[in-house]
Formats: C-alpha cells, structure tokens, sequence
C-alpha cells in the first residue's frame, strides 16, 4: 500500500498566511482594548502576541518546528547523496527545534537581567539586554553559513535572505526599537504593544517565507521524499 501526499507551497504559504492575518488583527484590538478601553478580561491575554502560552506563541512555535522537521529532511537526504553541507541542514534543524522551544518557554527572556542591565549602565535600543549576544549569534551564524548559502540555487538563496532578513529585523530589530521606547516611556502603553505586536508579526512573516523556500527547495532539488515505517513485534529478533 502506497500513501501520497502532495503539498503544494503556495497553498501552505496561503494558509499560513490567512492565520498571520487574523493574530495581527486580534492582537492589535486586544492591545486597544487593554489600553484604550481599560478592558482586563482573561480571554485578552489569549491572543496578545507579546505574551506566552497562548494562540499566537503556539501558532509560532509550530511553524518553528515545522521548519525544524524540514530541515531534518533535507539534511537526511543530503547525507544520503553525500552532499558536504548537509551537517549544515542538519545544525540549521536543531537551531530552529531551540527556537520553537524559546517561543513556548521564552529562555531568551533568562538574560534580561535588570541588575546586570543596570551595572552595565545600559539603556535605549540595549534596553531588552539579550539582544546584544542575539546579535552577535546572529553575526556568527551568517559568517559560518556564508559558503552554505553560495552554493544554493539562487531562488533558494534569495528566499532565504529575504526570510532571515524578516525575521531577524522582527526579532533583532524592533525589539531594540520597542527597548529604545520601553526606556523612555515604559511598556505598559498602547504605543508599546503595537510596536511588540509588529515585532511578532515579522518574525511570523519571516518564518512564511522560509518554510516557502524550503517547500520549494524540496519539491525541485529532492523531487519524492520516501518515507517508511516499520513495526517490530519483538525488538530483540533484530539484534
């Protein structure tokens, strides 16, 4: 028996997308509920994109993950044709299970350390302190994938950019933005939490892009991927 299934990029960038499109709206009202209408219901806080545990942290976190497993494959596959960059997909794969990860329990959010922040007399876009070691993963990672990224096809290669570039400028940078602001006015305004919406919102964005771009990278460099499963009634006859 053969089971096939066609996924077409297009389509799951569509869907995805429609989803992006309703947390951006939902998460903006409930920003203007909060702040202009002084509304402090429960329910809000289950479609604040600034917040955790809630639909919008695991819409992300799956994405993440779905891009994890797809890296997971590529990276299967390339060992298999012998291709040297695979231990590249493969380490790319494991960086965005940890992002997944991150977006649930938030571990980026143990190295906002006011008093360090404080001793450090650190304050504007270095507000949110774990930006600066997130930039310098950032620097590092670019500089280790550089020939990585030369050898892809060029519309991989430019997806790719376009979505770390996305994402990135989402977390990276509108985070120092809403730091520069959260140091001057506070955090607890509407200004503040449009601007951390829209700091989720490009990350969600970025993470489209990228799942296109691997999709489509599947779909015109690997053509079918063959999965099998096997069941075992008695683990010890394959010894």
């Amino acid at each position: 028996m053969q089971f096939i299934i066609s996924v077409s990029p297009k389509r799951v960038a569509y869907s995805l997308s429609l989803w992006v499109l309703f947390f951006a709206i939902a998460g903006c009202t409930v920003k203007v509920l909060r702040y202009v209408f002084n509304n402090r219901e429960r329910w809000i806080s289950l479609f604040d994109l600034d917040a955790e545990i809630n639909y919008p942290s695991w819409y992300s976190s799956f994405t993440l993950l779905f891009c994890g497993i797809l890296l997971g494959i590529i990276a299967v596959a390339k060992r298999k044709q012998g291709d040297r960059y695979f231990r590249h997909w493969k380490a790319l794969g494991f960086i965005f299970v940890f992002f997944s990860l991150d977006e649930i329990l938030s571990l980026h959010e143990i190295l906002i350390i006011n008093d360090l922040r404080k001793a450090l007399n650190l304050g504007g876009i270095f507000y949110f302190i774990w930006v600066i070691p997130g930039a310098i993963f950032v620097v590092l990672t670019g500089l280790a994938y550089l020939k990585f990224l030369q050898h892809l096809p060029r519309k991989t290669r430019d997806l790719f950019l376009l979505a770390g570039s996305i994402y990135v400028g989402g977390a990276l940078g509108m985070e120092m933005v809403c730091g520069y602001y959260a140091d001057v006015a506070g955090q607890r305004n509407l200004i503040y939490g449009l601007m951390a919406s829209a700091e989720e919102i490009l990350e969600m964005v970025g993470v489209i892009v990228f799942i296109y771009a691997l999709l489509s990278y599947i779909g015109s460099y690997l053509e079918i991927i063959d999965l099998r499963l096997k069941i075992v009634d008695n683990p010890e006859r394959e010894n």
